[in-house]
């Protein structure tokens, strides 16, 4: 049987024999390839002449008759080696059916021995690229109990988790789960849990321990490469250092909070607003919320913090400041305001266009109240 997956070729030889449990395994029938890979001619074999413990390693009899005799289990489905005629071991999967009314049991082996050699090749492939990507680049093992065993790494990598290829391979259980961040850990699990439920891909940012008590932040994609010969899945996962960006993100998030609170005390009804829409507020200071008298949720939800809602002549307003703006860079009108509870104020609102450190452009608007 062949199967051609991503133009690489799977083959699966199937043999089938029969044993008799009450004659110490002796097998009494079987089949030309059953026969072939033996080494043994057909009719010898159902003259008596071989026993289910000749192709046996006999690290594996005790495991394999006892599974096979398992009592009330008709169908017997194990994983184990049998010995060609070689002698040599030959990874294959049994199907085994017990008959209720005999001592007789059939046995149906999947040598997918040349499967294994096909994913072994893919596995050395895979890590030669590895080793070729600057990024950090890992391949894990997840085993039955939620452990991410490392099983490849490149240097990149490496340096990452604070440790060096050869440190890491040598363990054989050098584990990625134990490096994660305790606080970040459920959503690892979580997508990791996603991916081999669902095939999701991995994309999430968390901490990694570089040195004891020392963490550092990687953007982390992953997804299922394969799954190892226990049935395992094996992730390919790159990790990026965005320690510095985490740190420029924190940077920028306390000096918004500075300039807030700044602008929540100075005096003045103070917003923002871009060029294109000089009316729509970016940001509006607290005596800018007392002038309109509508609170920040209200001016939101029922004007769509559009401030020429409250404005008649806005239109006319608008090509004003712009038309002041793009000769000076700055503007100056003057104008009537609804506010709330049918109150009216004259304002005089003076803008001045800056430049924000991304390179883009807004207008910083004061209105000072001038009359009713």
């Amino acid at each position: 049987m062949e199967n051609r997956n991503n133009e690489n070729l799977y083959k699966v030889e199937f043999l089938n024999c029969t044993v008799d449990k009450a004659q110490d395994f002796k097998i009494i029938d079987c089949d030309s390839h059953f026969a072939e890979f033996a080494g043994i001619h057909a009719s010898k074999i159902k003259e008596g002449k071989l026993f289910l413990t000749d192709i046996l390693k006999p690290v594996d009899r005790d495991y394999v008759f006892k599974k096979l005799c398992k009592k009330g289990s008709k169908y017997v489905y194990i994983d184990f080696d049998i010995l060609n005629a070689e002698k040599e071991p030959v990874f294959i999967h049994c199907s085994a059916r017990n008959y209720e009314d005999s001592s007789l049991c059939r046995l149906v082996f999947a040598d997918v021995s040349k499967s294994r050699e096909v994913l072994a090749q893919q596995a050395n492939a895979a890590n030669s690229l590895i080793e070729l990507v600057a990024g950090g680049v890992c391949l894990f093992k997840v085993t039955p109990d939620m452990h991410f065993n490392v099983i490849h790494i490149n240097e990149a990598c490496s340096h990452l988790f604070g440790t060096t290829i050869e440190s890491c391979l040598k363990r054989g259980d050098y584990r990625l789960d134990e490096l994660i961040h305790p606080d970040d850990k459920t959503i690892v699990y979580q997508a990791i849990g996603r991916a081999m439920a669902m095939g999701e891909e991995l994309d999430l940012e968390y901490r990694i321990m570089k040195h004891r008590d020392k963490f550092i932040w990687c953007h982390c994609s992953a997804a299922v490469q394969r799954y190892d010969e226990d049935g395992s899945p094996v992730f390919q996962a790159v990790f990026i250092d965005i320690t510095r960006n985490k740190e420029a993100e924190r940077r920028a998030d306390n000096a918004n909070e500075k300039l807030i609170n700044l602008l929540e005390n100075l005096a003045g009804a103070i917003f923002f607003a871009s060029l294109e829409k000089p009316f729509v507020t970016d940001y509006i200071s607290g005596d800018f919320v007392r002038l309109i008298g509508y609170s920040r949720d209200e001016f939101e939800n029922r004007f769509g913090n559009d401030f020429g809602r409250l404005i008649d002549n806005s239109a006319e307003l608008e090509k004003e400041i712009k038309k002041q703006v793009s000769k000076g860079g700055k503007a100056e009108v003057t104008y009537r305001i609804k506010a709330k509870g049918a109150k009216t104020a004259l304002v005089q609102d003076t803008r001045k266009l800056v430049t924000q450190q991304d390179g883009s452009k807004t207008l910083i608007c004061e209105l000072q109240e001038i009359g009713n």
